[in-house]
């Protein structure tokens, strides 16, 4: 018996900074949006501006105006991680798709839909 499993891998195609982590063009990166590393956490702090420089106070500015364009995404991180290992899987292509459709929407990546075979084998023969 085969079964076909999902993953999103996002190339992204332009520079995008966030609180805690920048992507550069050709970074690639998986999606998943329970992913909760350190560096795709969503640092926020009201009073920002009063701890921060104007150099940091533009920076941030920039960084949670990209993080308001991926909010139906996330739940306090960033929707992504470096590690293929930590990619979330899906059972059925459409819903890759869809999600693939939302993240290229915004412009900074480009994603593909790859695929994992899983083969069972009866070793009861």
């Amino acid at each position: 018996m085969n079964k076909n499993l999902y993953y999103i891998e996002c190339t992204c195609i332009r520079d995008v900074k966030f609180p805690n982590t920048e992507f550069h063009i050709g970074d690639v990166l998986y999606y998943n949006n329970n992913a909760s590393s350190k560096e795709m956490w969503i640092f926020y702090n009201k009073n920002y501006n009063k701890i921060f420089s104007e150099k940091d106070d533009l920076y941030l500015s920039e960084a949670y105006e990209n993080v308001q364009r991926y909010a139906g995404l996330h739940k306090g991180y960033i929707p992504f991680t470096r590690k293929k290992k930590n990619a979330r899987i899906y059972k059925k292509l459409s819903q890759a798709e869809w999600i693939k459709s939302i993240i290229e929407r915004r412009e900074d990546f480009k994603c593909e839909i790859k695929e994992i075979k899983v083969i069972y084998e009866n070793e009861n023969m």
